[in-house]
């Protein structure tokens, strides 16, 4: 009981639905990605098949444009195929922007990267991926995440220091539809969709556990791309409008990470891999959600204590009537 009790997984899933803080209509044009900057913002968009409508624009808090960059894909890598613009991610002073070509079956997309102050492109390298809607870098360990296909139950992650070196993919327990836009947050990844509710989840990046929180705001739209700032407490995301006369810049306050128990599956057979199952949450967040497990654990040693404290009690008892006059 108690090895069992200490084999129980810590995950990380949030603590309930979005809830939208204010929101503000930008252009058609700024329709695909965004991402905080200090200062400001980065947006992305792409109305293919309008020539040069790939753009990149950085702007103020106030959503004041400063740097603009129409053509945003260098024809160099226009001539290759690649047309679309998807969900970009900043690190540091670098915008990772995901160029998608339009023919799927050929297996490869390509992600670059910009210079966030300048919007002056830097290089890009093509990945062994057939559809790229989005890229999301975690700044920590410097993971580039996406996924292989709109529709799909893994995600696929990249080492960018190891020359974008293929990384084991993420099994998730649920497969998501329509996927357009990702943001890492510490435990986990934000998704957000375009399927039939505008749905957005997330994901334990430890467990692959999937969690659907909330939607878009605007019924009838199109989830696009998504940013969270835990420093700020507020999750970012873009929904074109469903008469596609403009974006919608929504804000829903971030969801408290919470702590999970989950109980370890089974070992699955060599070259399987076994997918996560819903966790049972608890009441208790961060440095309590600690304490909740290390509390489980003790509890499963005191009840084994108990028995083997009765146990012994039987066979005293049972030790005394041996030594007794048979007969009296």
């Amino acid at each position: 009981m108690v090895a069992a009790a200490i084999a129980a997984l810590a995950a990380a899933g949030p603590t309930g639905g979005l809830t939208l803080k204010s929101e503000q209509p930008l252009p058609i044009t700024f329709n695909q990605g965004v991402a905080r900057v200090p200062g400001g913002w980065i947006l992305s968009g792409t109305n293919f098949p309008v020539p040069d409508s790939d753009v990149l624009v950085r702007t103020d808090e106030n959503l004041v444009p400063q740097i603009t960059k129409t053509g945003a894909i260098p024809k160099a890598w226009k001539d290759k195929g690649y047309v679309h613009i998807g969900d970009i991610d900043v690190v540091g002073d670098v915008v990772y922007v995901p160029f998608e070509e339009r023919d799927y079956t050929l297996g490869h997309q390509a992600t670059a990267r910009y210079n966030a102050t300048t919007l002056d492109f830097m290089d890009a390298v093509e990945l062994p991926q057939h559809e790229n809607s989005f890229v999301a870098v975690d700044p920590t360990t410097m993971t580039a995440w996406s996924q292989d296909h709109f529709d799909g139950d893994t995600l696929l992650r990249y080492d960018i220091n190891a020359g974008w070196k293929p990384l084991l993919p993420l099994k998730m327990n649920e497969t998501l539809h329509s996927t357009q836009g990702a943001a890492i947050v510490p435990g986990g990844i934000w998704i957000s969709t375009s399927d039939p509710a505008n749905d957005i989840y997330f994901v334990d990046t430890t467990t692959g556990i999937v969690d659907k929180v909330g939607t878009h705001a605007h019924a009838g739209g199109e989830g696009e791309g998504i940013d969270a700032s835990t420093a700020n407490g507020t999750l970012d995301a873009l929904e074109n409008d469903v008469s596609m006369a403009s974006t919608w810049f929504e804000h829903f306050g971030l969801p408290t990470i919470k702590a999970v128990v989950q109980t370890p599956q089974p070992t699955s057979s060599p070259g399987t891999a076994a997918a996560p199952t819903r966790p049972r949450q608890t009441a208790s967040t961060g440095t309590d959600g600690a304490i909740a497990m290390w509390g489980l654990a003790a509890f499963a040693a005191a009840v084994c204590l108990l028995a083997l404290r009765r146990r012994a009690a039987r066979s005293d008892a049972a030790a005394r009537e041996a030594e007794e006059p048979v007969g009296g």
